[in-house]
């Protein structure tokens, strides 16, 4: 992002002065509700009303024309009808406003005419240099500043705001507030709230990056129907690694059904919902399933506390409460481990015989008369060197509650450790209490371990890929393959073009030789040697193996000759008299995967690692990563598979070179990047695996061009 468009982003976030067109003096009227709810709340800046037909809007002074105004202007909201707003933007830009905020609707999201309207937009934009949020959105709340521009009922009912470190962006408008309007509720302060609509200039990723640089947005959430910008989206993740601030996601469209109604909804062109799953967990970004989560993980990040292990110690009221949380701790990566026997005698010197100091420690029902049990209990808890996170879980007792709040505030405030309450039950009181304490609070033990989970994944992750390209890539060989393919009019390589290409890049290939006919195939086979795979060379038969256009492991010189002959003519049947033969050394390792590259819409280039051979449609088990990677983040891509346990020793099979297999990825995810223009899609399958020591040899490669552009 350059110094002018941070610079216009930052004047968004923080506007001295908000000028509003078409501003109404009927405050009901959206037009209206803007100056209404920037006067109700106190903006602290200057608030010009924009109104050709009123000296005065809402008690305020109103200027007929932007002209009018004296002095800088840092926002604009333009609250027009769609066709004026073309003009309307145009006037700001002339009067140097460096952003602004379109409400009205009638842009892409509702077809042909709207999409046109919406190119004559970004075309001013693009001519101004004005920078504009929407159109089609609700517009933005700061809390800092108190300043409002937006029509939103979100605050109706509502005489102060929680302000506070997390900030906030949103794709969808109405659904956006109705998150922000549950995250006070739940205790949860917002610095900022920005919906960006249509996203005719402004993404998600954009105001994002604006806001990671603000020092009261602690905390990102995000909620996404599409991705304009991925990679964007992925240096602003690398800026909130360095800055140790998380980055929470709610994406939709993972199905089919989903992302149809995202399109239709914003306009959104939703890439590939494994891409974003993917490239949100190589930088860091944690995704988490619906508004619940969302607020959930907002809750345990928003004080700033992060976990030095993921070891977790309980305390509960009820036994029961602390199997569960413990249930819910192991499948969220946390560990309740039994205390040693030191610390249980300590524990048990404070609780009643009947309890259990092992953790989860049981304080059972005598807490409710003895309130100042867990005072004692939680001093011990906080001492105890093998506790990263701490969980107390109480239910009903509201009487008697004051004592346990003041209890457990006083921990709160005597460690840095993370500390959490489920209260469940009751009348809600003494969650309320907590909430406005500062204190995580929740009503159920799962949701409080997702909570406590995402914090441990964040505070432990690994360092962000920092790709460095391998120095034996010769990409001017890659390129010239290519290019000869282009010479001839072909799209796809066939496959020892293919081999060759990623060659290239240093990915070992099983050796191999075409031939054009069956004596040739015999002659390269005794060149290669030992057994052979004889295989249809083919630039128009995509998967050989539909066509039965592969044999495998001939060593006679008659049984070669006899699969040759046959293949040429599977193929003359497939309709390519053309084909040639491909002969290839059969090679070791008995462990198949697929290794793919594709170009995703929102991310650009990314690398596709899965089990592999014929049945990899399915087994279905891969996993996504954007290019460039380096050597240790494939590894984390291919032992995320969920057959990954087979890269051990099992049953007497020594351990797979998985090292190697890294590397291949690595190596075919730079090939990704830098003929990003040039390959639409390449698969080896399979890369076999060996044991440890013994290396990955890809043995079957195709590649398909891209349309060229020149």
């Amino acid at each position: 992002m350059g110094a002018v468009e941070n610079t216009a982003i930052q004047r968004l976030l923080h506007p001295r002065s908000i000028a509003v067109l078409g501003a109404s003096d009927n405050p009901i009227k959206l037009s209206g509700r803007p100056i209404e709810l920037m006067k109700r709340f106190g903006y602290t800046g200057r608030l010009l009303p924009i109104n050709s037909r009123r000296a005065q809007v809402q008690g305020l002074p109103a200027y007929r024309s932007l002209d009018e105004v004296e002095g800088e202007i840092d926002l604009a909201m333009v609250m027009l009808p769609a066709d004026k707003v073309i003009d309307g933007v145009r006037d700001c830009a002339e009067r140097g406003i460096p952003a602004a905020i379109i409400g009205a609707s009638g842009f892409a999201e509702v077809g042909e005419s709207g999409e046109l309207l919406q190119r004559q937009l970004q075309a001013v934009i693009a001519e101004t240099g004005i920078r504009v949020l929407g159109p089609n959105c609700l517009g933005m709340f700061s809390l800092r500043d108190r300043a409002l521009p937006t029509f939103s009922s979100a605050m109706d009912d509502s005489t102060e705001l929680r302000e506070g470190p997390v900030a906030f962006v949103s794709q969808s408008g109405a659904f956006g507030t109705f998150i922000f309007s549950a995250a006070q509720s739940a205790g949860l302060g917002i610095s900022h709230f920005l919906n960006t609509g249509n996203e005719a200039d402004l993404s998600v990723a954009e105001v994002l990056g604006g806001l990671v640089e603000t020092d009261e947005s602690k905390v990102l959430m995000a909620y996404l129907e599409g991705v304009h910008h991925g990679r964007e989206l992925l240096r602003v993740a690398r800026r909130a690694h360095e800055l140790d601030k998380p980055i929470l996601a709610v994406k939709v469209g993972r199905s089919a059904a989903g992302a149809r109604a995202a399109r239709s909804h914003t306009a959104s062109l939703t890439g590939e919902d494994a891409v974003f799953d993917g490239a949100t967990r190589q930088y860091g970004i944690l995704r988490v399933d619906g508004m619940e989560r969302l607020l959930d993980t907002g809750l345990v990040f928003a004080d700033g506390r992060r976990a030095r292990g993921r070891r977790l110690s309980t305390l509960s009221l009820s036994g029961g409460a602390g199997v569960l949380m413990a249930d819910m701790a192991s499948s969220n990566g946390l560990q309740v481990q039994p205390w040693d026997q030191v610390w249980q005698r300590r524990m048990a010197e404070v609780i009643p015989p009947f309890g259990s100091p092992r953790n989860p420690v049981d304080l059972t029902a005598a807490l409710l008369s003895d309130q100042g049990m867990i005072r004692r209990a939680l001093e011990i808890t906080i001492e105890h060197p093998d506790t990263d996170m701490i969980a107390v879980l109480l239910g009903n007792a509201d009487n008697g509650s004051a004592q346990l709040i003041d209890a457990i505030e006083h921990a709160y405030r005597s460690t840095d450790r993370p500390l959490v309450v489920v209260w469940t039950g009751g009348s809600g009181r003494p969650r309320q209490r907590l909430q406005e304490l500062g204190i995580p609070c929740y009503t159920d033990p799962g949701r409080a371990a997702a909570a406590l989970g995402a914090l441990a994944d964040f505070s432990l992750r690994p360092p962000l890929p920092d790709p460095r390209r391998p120095a034996d890539i010769d990409e001017q060989v890659a390129r010239a393959i290519i290019r000869g393919a282009r010479e001839q009019g072909r799209t796809q390589l066939d496959e020892h073009e293919s081999s060759r290409l990623i060659a290239a890049y240093g990915v070992p290939c099983a050796g191999a030789f075409p031939a054009d006919t069956p004596d040739a195939a015999v002659s390269a086979a005794r060149d290669l040697g030992g057994p052979v795979a004889v295989k249809l060379l083919s630039d128009h038969i995509g998967h050989k193996s539909d066509v039965g256009g592969v044999r495998l492991a001939l060593i006679d010189d008659g049984e070669i000759r006899t699969a040759a002959a046959d293949l040429l003519r599977v193929a003359r049947e497939a309709g390519d008299p053309g084909a040639r033969l491909l002969v290839q050394r059969m090679a070791g390792g008995d462990t198949e995967l697929i290794v793919g590259i594709k170009q995703d819409p929102a991310f650009g280039p990314a690398v596709v690692v899965g089990f592999g051979g014929v049945l990899v449609e399915v087994l279905a088990d891969s996993q996504v990563g954007v290019a460039p990677l380096d050597v240790d983040s494939a590894k984390r891509l291919l032992m995320s598979l969920r057959g990954s346990r087979l890269f051990g020793e099992v049953r007497g099979k020594p351990a797979r070179d998985v090292a190697a297999a890294a590397d291949v990825v690595a190596r075919l995810s730079w090939l990704a990047a830098d003929l990003a223009d040039d390959i639409a899609e390449l698969d080896v399958n399979p890369l076999l695996l060996d044991a440890v020591g013994a290396g990955a040899v890809a043995v079957d490669c195709l590649a398909v061009l891209a349309k060229s552009t020149r």
